[in-house]
């Protein structure tokens, strides 16, 4: 019987028996197993095409890098303008043999280029509505197909076949439905064939790494954002045994007092909650430049593409509720630029002064703040009571 490790590596040897990959081929399979390093040579590749028109797979490896966020500004240029010009093109043509128009791979890249961008991409609409259909006998094109219409903004989609299903929302975009996540697991450890190409081995060993980090610390089960929110809103309950003593709890111990004086407390305290549950969890991640802005954010869960935003509200009174809801205002501005692999922000608030009955409004501010999910206020427990005045 194969271990964990005879699984990776066969997987890795199936993905790496290859050579020669088609341009998009190559960037959606770094894309999809995060490997920037690969991906950046193939955004090379299709940045520095020679020939006498680009073809819309090197539109596409464009826009696998620009998902990354790995473009230079040149190459966003050059993405920005190539998909000017395909959108112009005519697709399903009569008496041509249709190459991107059935290729899922390619529309996929193409559709996040378009995403990022936030082009006008209703032709682009046009051309997956007849995809879907063309593409019909063939499961995996179908799934493919599907992302890419999530991607631009499509709903109430399922992507199909569930090993692509997992891949695909480790990288953000749909969710998981049922079994997915159990049936993607078990085809991938079982090593199921099949017949899709290296895109597909790519798929495999990414659902591979994503649920094997999973299952290393929680049972196999699909995180989502509404799990997140939820779990942050219910850390009120964890103060109730949150350490904090007035006497010795044992002859041998001293007074111990867990404090949370600052931020980076606040922090710490969501990062000893969260960081068991998302293998993924990000610390102090440094997000894209913005001109001469280097915005931070304070944790980040890629594979839900949000941002917890932690604040520290020292003062009482209505002014510093206003000057928390101007912070958030400012980070979401940098945090969710085109730039970003985020969509959205959790703000987490400490308010240390306790001031509940300013929580409803300062939470329906936070929340009205366009890409704001959800706010959580959590006042400081009575018993963390003060031994010396607060700070004005």
């Amino acid at each position: 019987m194969m271990n964990l490790i005879d699984i990776r590596a066969a997987l890795r040897a199936q993905f790496e028996n290859t050579s020669n990959l088609p341009c998009h081929v190559g960037a959606f399979a770094a894309w999809i197993t995060s490997d920037d390093q690969a991906l950046r040579t193939f955004i090379a590749e299709a940045s520095g095409f020679q020939g006498q028109m680009r073809r819309p797979e090197h539109v596409a490896a464009l826009g696998y890098g620009a998902a990354s966020a790995l473009l230079t500004e040149d190459e966003k240029d050059l993405l920005r303008d190539e998909l000017t010009h395909l959108g112009g093109r005519a697709f399903f043509v009569s008496g041509r043999p249709w190459r991107f128009e059935v290729d899922g791979i390619a529309l996929l890249g193409v559709s996040l280029g378009v995403a990022v961008n936030s082009a006008d991409g209703q032709w682009l609409r046009d051309v997956l509505a007849r995809s879907t259909s063309e593409v019909s006998s063939d499961p995996w094109q179908v799934g493919l197909v599907r992302a890419a219409r999530l991607v631009i903004g499509e709903s109430n989609i399922r992507i199909v076949p569930p090993d692509l299903a997992v891949a695909i929302a480790a990288r953000g975009i749909g969710g998981l439905h049922d079994d997915d996540l159990e049936v993607g697991w078990d085809i991938t450890a079982r090593l199921e064939p099949h017949n899709s190409g290296p895109s597909r081995d790519a798929v495999r060993l990414a659902v591979f790494e994503h649920v094997l980090a999973r299952r290393g610390q929680i049972a196999i089960a699909a995180v989502t954002r509404d799990d997140l929110i939820a779990l942050l809103r219910n850390i009120s309950r964890s103060m109730r045994l949150w350490t904090f003593e007035s006497a010795k709890r044992t002859p041998k111990s001293e007074i111990a007092r867990w404090d949370v004086e600052n931020e980076y407390h606040a922090q710490n305290l969501l990062w000893a909650v969260l960081a068991p549950i998302l293998s993924d969890l990000e610390n102090e991640e440094n997000l894209p430049s913005i001109g001469h802005k280097n915005p931070r954010a304070d944790l980040g869960v890629p594979s839900l593409r949000t941002i917890i935003e932690v604040k520290f509200m020292r003062n009482a009174g209505q002014q510093a509720c206003a000057k928390i809801i101007e912070e958030v205002a400012a980070d979401a501005s940098l945090y969710l630029s085109k730039s970003t692999a985020y969509d959205n922000i959790i703000a987490f608030v400490w308010d240390d002064r306790a001031q509940t009955e300013q929580h409803d409004e300062l939470r329906a501010g936070l929340e009205a703040i366009k890409g704001v999910s959800a706010a959580i206020i959590l006042p400081r427990p009575s018993k963390m009571t003060r031994s010396i005045g607060l700070e004005q």
